[in-house]
């Protein structure tokens, strides 16, 4: 289980990150004195502490996560009323969490709620990418990758899809 715990903090053994070669490294520094050794989430990505670009909070997300199960779920049911939408409301779900991240790199709800995805190396374009945004939305779909967080507070679904949920205002 070492190498699990050394590939969700980021680092593969022989002490590099494991980002890709043009994202932002962590630095070494030397802790204020009180200061935790690990500092603020997103800071090794070089990321704010607070405010717009800072790494948006677990609760922030979960509340994301139900927002958009709900939308699916109320859009699967408008298209098999009088029926119960069943299965259809999973598949308005991946739709919900594919398209719009690929493309602008929020859902509906991140939207509502001041948050973005972005790709750790390239956080100044919108969007992910479709490629990325299937690994992300397969992990996601388990729901329990998501509540396994690194110190930056990224989920497995981010580690893996190479990004960062951030908040946008």
């Amino acid at each position: 289980m070492a190498w699990f715990r050394e590939w969700l903090e980021g680092s593969g053994g022989d002490g590099r990150t494991a980002a890709p070669p043009s994202a932002p490294r962590e630095t070494p520094r030397t802790p204020a004195p009180g200061a935790t050794e690990e500092g603020y989430p997103g800071e090794r990505f070089g990321l704010p502490e607070r405010g717009p670009g800072s790494v948006a909070t677990l609760g922030r997300r979960g509340a994301q996560f139900l927002l958009d199960a709900v939308l699916a779920g109320v859009l699967a049911a408008l298209f098999t009323y009088p029926a119960l939408p069943q299965n259809w409301s999973l598949l308005t779900w991946a739709i919900i969490m594919v398209v719009p991240v690929a493309v602008v790199g929020a859902t509906p709800a991140m939207v509502l709620l001041g948050m973005r995805v972005v790709r750790l190396d390239r956080p100044e374009r919108p969007g992910v990418g479709l490629l990325w945004t299937l690994v992300r939305t397969a992990s996601l779909f388990f729901v329990i990758p998501a509540l396994i967080v690194d110190r930056d507070s990224r989920g497995i679904q981010d580690r893996a899809s190479r990004t960062v949920v951030v908040k946008s205002r």
